[in-house]
């Protein structure tokens, strides 16, 4: 194989794969970037570390075309290294293969196509698109990072054909958005770490083990998460005692001051009488938060709030509730389906 390509397309296309490179301490192989060119000017450059694989195709000149395993960091840190304006030659020859360049030229220790896993092939269904980029941001804090809770470290989605909603929880809060799609009906739970990369409108696809986002010339396919997850809906109140009405970024400012002092305790925060407080044995912060509407005495975690306040865009915020002690619901007015819930802390008086 060999084949010329563009220093800062092969740069940027080695960074896209990067988060599906394995560090090859149980299969060498999958530490390596496998390289594919063919006779029609494309390159394919995969990584796989058998729960995340990535693949992006660019163009290039190739001479021989063929499929090689280039160690993937010695491949990255070299070509990042080189003169943007030069273009990258590599062939292979055998277990060697050499990247030159009219400034100098590497010759690396290369595996076999053949030892590279195939990643699974899925078919997409026509049409169907997910504009996830804008929702992703208030879903991924809710999901769990307690790998003994394997089921909650995914974001759940499911999709009926005209839409898809998201969900994701730890067990101490809750996030659910809905986006407009043309999806086929499925349900199905995807890992964070791959929902987390998506940064465009993509197309899906999936089978009974696996699913694949593909936007332009780059696909992510994840493994699903097996098992059984929770029915969030059921802990979202079907009618709330106390509604009140905040300026969102202004509770969002009073959350990031108060926080300072929380955190140097339990990272709790009171919501009382109009006021947000967070005490410590030393110290002490208090907040005047303008509502309208009334709402009962709440304690909780600062930064579940902090990730609830952020994941919405209106300039008023709803927060709804019925005692101190039952879910809290975020929420734009007028909006049940988009919410963020977090439970509350019991706390000595």
């Amino acid at each position: 194989m060999k084949f010329t390509a563009s220093q800062a397309d092969l740069s940027s296309a080695l960074k896209t794969i990067s988060r599906a490179i394995s560090n090859g301490r149980t299969h060498k192989v999958l530490a390596g970037t496998l390289l594919t060119a063919t006779t029609d000017g494309n390159l394919t450059l995969t990584g796989y570390d058998l729960e995340l694989g990535i693949t992006t195709v660019i163009t290039a000149s190739v001479e021989t075309p063929g499929s090689i395993v280039i160690p993937h960091r010695l491949l990255s840190e070299i070509t990042s290294r080189l003169d943007g304006a030069l273009s990258v030659s590599v062939a292979d020859g055998g277990d060697r293969c050499t990247i030159a360049s009219t400034s100098g030229s590497y010759s690396l220790s290369c595996d076999a196509a053949d030892d590279f896993p195939d990643l699974p092939t899925l078919e997409a269904a026509t049409g169907a698109s997910m504009a996830l980029q804008g929702v992703l941001p208030a879903v991924l804090p809710a999901c769990s990072s307690d790998e003994s809770k394997a089921i909650l470290q995914g974001v759940r989605v499911a999709c009926n054909g005209a839409a898809c909603s998201l969900a994701a929880t730890d067990g101490h809060r809750m996030v659910m958005r809905s986006v407009d799609s043309d999806t086929p009906a499925m349900a199905l739970t995807v890992p964070a770490r791959a929902m987390a990369l998506l940064r465009e409108p993509v197309t899906v696809a999936s089978d009974d083990a696996h699913v694949s986002f593909t936007a332009g010339d780059t696909t992510i396919t994840s493994r699903i998460l097996t098992g059984t997850y929770p029915n969030v809906t059921q802990l979202v109140p079907e009618r709330f005692d106390y509604i009140a009405t905040v300026d969102r970024v202004a509770f969002l400012r009073a959350l990031e001051r108060v926080a300072v002092i929380a955190d140097s305790h339990n990272s709790v925060v009171k919501l009382s009488d109009g006021k947000l407080t967070a005490e410590t044995e030393t110290s002490s912060g208090a907040e005047s938060i303008a509502f309208d509407g009334e709402l009962p005495d709440i304690a909780a975690n600062v930064h579940y709030l902090l990730d609830g306040v952020k994941g919405f865009t209106g300039s008023q915020l709803q927060i709804r509730a019925n005692t101190s002690t039952t879910p809290v619901v975020l929420a734009d007015p007028d909006d049940v389906v988009n919410i963020y819930l977090v439970m509350p802390v019991q706390v000595k008086s």
